[in-house]
């Protein structure tokens, strides 16, 4: 009769072990992949250097570009010298101009890590645009944005 109960007893505490170690290694996987993409998404130094780069481009200047969704700009259209410089130094790959409020968009346009971003962002704002900076440190892509206010104003 004992040797009947510990064997239940034993049951019971590899089962309890089992579902402890499964509920572990779920919160575990989540917080692994949250801490990738916190090291891909906004990071501090990335959000500097978008700071520095939205003053030194000087956005209002952009009066030619309007954007309902995203829009991708270049030197060319800026059209201010070293702004070529300025981005190689920073490693900076692509610039985005994207409406704040931005619900839906053509994602076929766009590589597939940008939409993985764009989804973490929130749309609450009261300003109208975000400069959405594009990095590419060592083959691994990562991302920052800063609010700009309307370009227009």
């Amino acid at each position: 009769m004992k040797k009947g109960f510990a064997l239940l007893e034993t049951l019971i505490v590899i089962t309890f072990l089992i579902v402890s170690l499964l509920l572990l290694y779920g919160t575990f996987s989540n917080m692994l992949s949250n801490s990738k993409k916190n090291i891909l998404y906004d990071n501090a130094s990335n959000i500097y250097k978008a700071y520095y780069v939205k003053e030194y481009l000087n956005l209002g200047s952009l009066q030619d570009i309007e954007t309902n969704d995203i829009r991708e700009i270049t030197c060319n259209e800026i059209n201010i010298s070293g702004c070529d410089t300025l981005l190689n130094e920073l490693e900076i790959k692509k610039l985005y101009i994207a409406n704040i409020n931005l619900k839906e968009y053509d994602k076929e346009k766009y590589t597939s890590s940008l939409n993985n971003y764009l989804d973490t962002l929130s749309n609450n704002s009261n300003n109208k645009y975000r400069l959405i900076l594009e990095f590419n440190n060592q083959d691994i892509l990562a991302f920052a944005s800063i609010e700009i206010g309307d370009i227009y104003e």
